[in-house]
């Protein structure tokens, strides 16, 4: 994704997303940040304060497409997958505060 873009939707305040399991249940997200990994455009978000989130419900993973200016998420259910794009998402957080030292 280009970096301008990810800037842009930052800075229009577009990093809260609620999204609807399977049973019709709300569950409102953070965005971290989006990576790009293996030509693919992937969303890494974390659930918000709320009642009805699990504990154990951490860090998930999200496959990311536009229409249009609209993010359209679905859930990435391979383990590995997920692990491996968060591996990269930590590789670059951990960049950016080198740069920012």
């Amino acid at each position: 994704m280009n970096r301008n873009i990810r800037d842009e939707f930052f800075e229009k305040g577009m990093n809260i997303f609620t999204l609807t399991d399977e049973d019709g249940t709300d569950f409102e997200f953070e965005l971290l940040d989006f990576v790009d990994y293996k030509e693919k455009l992937y969303a890494v978000l974390v659930p918000m304060e709320n009642d009805e989130v699990e504990d154990d419900m951490g860090i998930v993973i999200m496959e990311t497409v536009f229409e249009g200016n609209e993010p359209v998420f679905t859930f990435v259910e391979n383990e590995r997958l997920a692990q491996a794009v968060l591996d990269e998402y930590a590789l670059r957080a951990d960049s950016e505060d080198y740069e920012e030292d």
